[in-house]
């Protein structure tokens, strides 16, 4: 009989790999802008599966005991950061892009969970990746995810942001200057009450 450890795990990243799979290949409707820094998708999604085989090996081959309690967390992280990504998705409708990219007709979006956070789809992924590494207790995964996608994410971020201001100028960093790139800020909290 297998272990309720085994069960959890095989079911939670069968779900995972599927799940980021759909999200990330799927047509988005929408038409292709200016893209900068391109190589970042490809080498974000190869360290990304990095990361997801590397929890899988990890949690197969490196004799430790189990803690529940990380992969119960990680299990809820998982799910809390893939409703921020719908739910941002939803928000920019055909802006949405997995790529840096700035459209001609792009329009600034500050409703929403853009009006708490700037950029809640790098958050989500950060979570993601910090979710999958709980649930297998894969602590060699998670300092992988910490030292490198998450660097890496941030640096696409910076250039995005640059992006974002010559598109839009003033209106964008007065933006910057009122809602957190990735964790909301109190005053955001404080104006919409």
């Amino acid at each position: 009989m297998l272990k309720p450890k085994i069960i959890f795990f095989t079911v939670f990243m069968v779900f995972a790999t599927l799940w980021r799979g759909w999200e990330t290949f799927r047509k988005q409707g929408s038409a292709r802008g200016q893209t900068s820094m391109l190589w970042s998708f490809y080498l974000l999604f190869v360290m990304s599966v990095i990361i997801f085989l590397g929890t899988i090996v990890e949690f197969c081959l490196v004799p430790r005991e189990f803690h529940w309690m990380p992969a119960i967390i990680g299990a809820g992280l998982f799910l809390v950061a893939n409703v921020i990504r719908v739910v941002a998705i939803q928000e920019l409708g055909n802006f949405w892009s997995l790529h840096i990219e700035i459209r001609a007709q792009h329009q600034f979006v500050r409703t929403g969970i853009y009006g708490y956070i700037r950029h809640p789809a790098y958050l989500s992924f950060v979570l993601e990746h910090i979710a999958v590494t709980l649930a297998g207790n894969a602590w060699w995964a998670l300092a992988l995810t910490l030292m490198m996608y998450v660097p890496l994410l941030m640096w696409r971020w910076r250039t995005e942001e640059l992006a974002l201001c010559a598109k839009f100028g003033e209106s964008y960093r007065t933006y910057q200057r009122e809602v957190g790139a990735w964790w909301p800020r109190w005053t955001a909290w404080r104006q919409k009450l």
